[in-house]
This record gives structure tokens, sequence and C-alpha cells, in this order.
């Protein structure tokens, strides 16, 4: 009688148990062909036993498992599953690394700024080249768009409309007068200076937004009324008041919109084009509202300005730690 080459308990039954089958594991190939020395197995397959060699990388793999997590097995297919099995636990206690794929993602998403000085064209490309960046710069909002429109929504309300605004239109000259007249009409609210030089800051910052090559303002529906009646006779320029959602739907869809923003940020950002979100006083005017016809329970989210980054900015120094302040583990 033979001694199975094993000191493992579990390994002598799996040893014993493969031996009996017809076509056992290859990773007994060379032990069966020296051990077994009956005649009820054909001489040819006996010899393709003994010419069968084991790869050195199943060997190592083999001698460093814990064969004790093995069940107990007749094929090699279980052994291969069981083996499968091991590796997706060791990958489950830190030895897994994230794919290419997704440290590209992550990289992407953490690399990401808020730009706020633009230009019509890429910065390595001259801008006299001939080249219609509108276009590209519209395809490429419409595929923002389209990543925007898969953020979570509750009940699939898709809440959020994109308002496209490209440079230079009939449109976005208006917007730039909004923007001068707003800021205007705020800094004489302030008294924070005399008229000439409140309206040569208000003229800056049109000039600025002139540079900027496309617009989009972001408005959520179903909210509450943003202009109640006495509202409707103050300025086209004047802030008006904050009306925050109401319902928990309302919260819902506002915090909606707010994801697919971001979408819409990072898309644009994985194709090597800057963007702001603004949330200033513009915002909350008739004259903006006019401009892309809001309805009254349209809440505008913001104001994404979109083009080429002049230059980017550094990553900002962060206030809060990571562990233990951002990211917080519950203990009970």
């Amino acid at each position: 009688m033979n001694t199975p080459p094993f000191r493992s308990h579990l390994m002598q039954q799996f040893y014993s148990a493969a031996k009996n089958q017809s076509r056992p594991p290859l990773v007994f190939a060379s032990t069966f062909g020296s051990s077994n020395t009956g005649n009820d197995e054909p001489s040819n397959r006996r010899q393709l036993h003994q010419t069968s060699t084991i790869p050195s990388p199943m060997l190592s793999s083999l001698n460093a498992q814990d064969l004790s997590r093995y069940p107990v097995s007749s094929s090699s297919r279980s052994f291969r599953e069981a083996s499968s099995n091991n590796g997706a636990a060791q990958q489950h206690h830190g030895i897994h690394e994230p794919s290419r794929s997704a440290q590209s993602l992550q990289q992407m998403i953490t690399s990401r700024r808020t730009v706020s000085n633009f230009l019509h064209h890429p910065p390595t490309v001259p801008a006299d080249v001939g080249i219609q960046y509108q276009h590209i710069l519209s395809d490429a909002i419409k595929r923002g768009v389209k990543c925007a429109s898969t953020a979570p929504n509750h009940k699939l309300s898709e809440p959020t409309t994109f308002h496209r605004i490209l440079s230079p239109s009939t449109a976005s000259e208006r917007l730039l007068d909004i923007c001068y007249e707003v800021k205007y009409q705020s800094l004489l609210l302030n008294k924070l200076s005399g008229v000439e030089a409140c309206r040569n800051e208000a003229l800056r910052k049109r000039e600025k937004w002139a540079k900027i090559p496309a617009f989009i303002v972001a408005t959520v529906g179903g909210m509450e009324d943003q202009c109640k009646e006495e509202e409707e006779q103050q300025s086209q320029y004047t802030e008006l008041p904050f009306t925050p959602p109401h319902t928990i739907r309302q919260l819902e869809d506002y915090a909606s919109s707010c994801a697919s923003v971001q979408n819409f940020l990072l898309s644009l950002h994985a194709e090597g084009i800057a963007s702001k979100w603004a949330t200033g006083t513009i915002i909350r005017t008739h004259a903006l509202r006019d401009l892309i016809g809001c309805k009254k329970d349209d809440m505008i989210v913001g104001l994404i300005m979109v083009g080429w980054a002049k230059r980017v900015p550094r990553m900002p120094r962060r206030r809060r730690e990571l562990e233990g302040d951002i990211l917080k583990d519950v203990h009970i």
C-alpha cells in the first residue's frame, strides 16, 4: 500500500479521491505517475502522467496557500475555484489595489479646479488657426449634459434643465449687460465707492466675462414660487429674496440638481475644459430669469462658466483632515 506523499490529513483525503478519477488533476500528475504501480490504468495514460510536470508558479502558489481552506474535492475544477476564492479573500484583506481605470477616474475627480480666467481656445493653440472652437465647446457641453442627466433623482423626476449660451451671440451680449448692471447697482447700493469708480469696476467685470466662451444656467423645477407679486415691480437687476426648497420632494430635487452639476463639471474636466460654478447675486434677478425663460417655480441652481483655462489654480490647502474629520468611523 502506497502512503500519500502529504502530511496534511485533508490533502491525504484529496489525494486519495483524486487518485481514483479517470482524469486526475494535473497537480498530481507526476506523483501518480511514479507511485501508482497498479495495472488498472492504461500504460499510455500512465506515461502521460509521468511526463507531465507542474509549472513552478503553480507549485509556489500551492505551497504558499492555506490548504485547510480547500474543500475536499475530486475534480481539478473545484480546486481551481477554491484557489480563486482564496485569492479573492486575500484581495479583501488589503492586497487588492484599484485598477488603472479606477485610479484614472479618481485622479480626474481630485484634479479638477475652479477656474476664474478663461480663453476662447486651448492655451497651447494659437487663436487664429481657423478652428471653430465654438462648435467643439458646444459638443462638449452636450456630452456633459448627457452625463449630468444620469445623476440620482428620486422617483425619476429629472428636475434639472441646462440653458446653454454660447459667445459671441445676442444672448451672451445680453448676459454681459446684465452682469454689468447687477454689479454696478450692487456697488451703488452698498456705497463702497463713488459713481465713476462703481462704473469702472462694473465695466471691468463685464470685460472679464466677455472672455468666457460659454455659459450654462442650471435650473430645477417644481420649487416654491421664486417671484412674489409684490417683487415683480422691482428693478430687473435687484436681487430677489432667496426662497429655499420647502418640501422633502423639493429638497431631493435640489440635491439631484447639484449632483447633476457636479457630473457636468467633471465631464468637461475630462475633456480638458475648465469651468466655474457661480451662485452670486445675478442668479436671483428678474433679468437673468427673463433671459432664459424661467417659470415662477424654476429655481436657478447656478451659472456655470465654461472655457479653456488661462491658468489652473493650485490645489487649495484643506482645512479639514480626511481621516477622523471628513471621514469618521461609527463605533457602538
